[in-house]
């Protein structure tokens, strides 16, 4: 079967050589361009996997696609109770609720009418705005055993800034289990590594990734090599509706200080991130993901502690261009 891959192979001349072809193939998946890139014994194992990657990704984004009405998401949205879910599904809504409150409601799935509203209305009313986000809910998902509920009639869900992440997760495990140690998955930003891009004696090579330059001219603010791991960045320049409204939205919340709440005092402020672009190192993709956009939610001096208090560690591009970084950012 003939099959469109762009790849690369290097040859192994010797037995018992460690493994050293390196395949990549790159689709376009979850609305992004998806690269996937893996060191392995074989070229046809390599291929067999990428086919099977690529068709895991097909299978998970009709679970949790908002932009699919079939997708078991818009099931839910639509309906806003549901009882027959497989177990990934009900595991990335529990995690979206933990990371809600971790991060004191810095990340809320429920902003999604909001989110709809600016994607869908040039001439953005203030008061339809005020509407939308008063549809935003704390602890929106009610989760048990055999159902799934949304907090009430008005709520509606996105899980934009954390499915993908579990998504890429997903095919690291796949990799693994096939017997790939050595692999990089970039999805759209979202990124999970393990091992060398190459392991050829005397070529030795580290996966190398770079933080996107936010006016997309390819000055990277940031590279480095990683061996293990994941990144993931947040960050306005995505996606711009205009008048300084971006997919970042920041949840509103009263104010609370004795809790920490992330608060804010007009919704113009609830609408426009306070920093330019989020990029967060984690063990997994899935909380690289949810982080970096919750972090984009809160001021650099909250952001920058906060992070050391959770084991993760970001690189922040404030409003003016300039880079924060939390202590253990140590990479290079």
């Amino acid at each position: 079967m003939k099959r469109i891959l762009s790849f690369f192979t290097k040859q192994t001349q010797k037995k018992n050589m460690l493994p050293c072809i390196l395949v990549t193939k790159t689709e376009v998946k979850m609305g992004t361009f998806v690269n996937l890139q893996c060191l392995a014994e074989s070229e046809d194992l390599a291929l067999m996997v990428l086919e099977k990657a690529f068709a895991l990704i097909d299978n998970l984004e009709l679970l949790f696609s908002r932009h699919d009405s079939s997708s078991l998401l818009s099931v839910l949205n639509a309906q806003g109770k549901i009882q027959d879910f497989p177990q990934e599904f009900s595991f990335v809504l529990e995690q979206a609720n933990k990371v809600e409150e971790k991060t004191f409601g810095a990340f809320n799935a429920s902003v999604l009418p909001v989110l709809e509203y600016l994607e869908t209305h040039k001439n953005i009313s203030k008061k339809d705005l005020v509407q939308c986000f008063q549809c935003i809910q704390e602890k929106s998902i009610q989760l048990s055993e055999k159902n799934i509920c949304l907090a009430n009639d008005d709520t509606k869900i996105t899980l934009d800034a954390i499915a993908k992440g579990f998504i890429v997760d997903a095919v690291g495990e796949l990799f693994e289990q096939h017997g790939i140690v050595n692999y990089l998955i970039n999805a759209g930003g979202d990124i999970r590594i393990r091992g060398m891009k190459s392991l050829e004696k005397g070529q030795e090579k580290s996966w190398r990734v770079a933080i996107e330059d936010p006016y997309k001219k390819g000055n990277y603010p940031a590279v480095f090599t990683l061996m293990r791991g994941a990144l993931a960045t947040s960050g306005n320049y995505e996606k711009n509706f205009g008048n300084n409204y971006h997919h970042i939205i920041l949840p509103y919340l009263s104010q609370d200080n004795n809790e920490k709440k992330i608060s804010l005092a007009s919704l113009e402020e609830n609408i426009s991130p306070l920093v330019k672009s989020v990029s967060v190192l984690a063990n997994t993709a899935m909380e690289a993901d949810a982080y970096a956009t919750a972090i984009s939610c809160m001021s650099i001096e909250t952001a920058l502690s906060y992070v050391e208090q959770v084991n993760l560690s970001c690189f922040i591009i404030d409003a003016e261009d300039k880079v924060h970084t939390s202590k253990n950012w140590i990479v290079r």
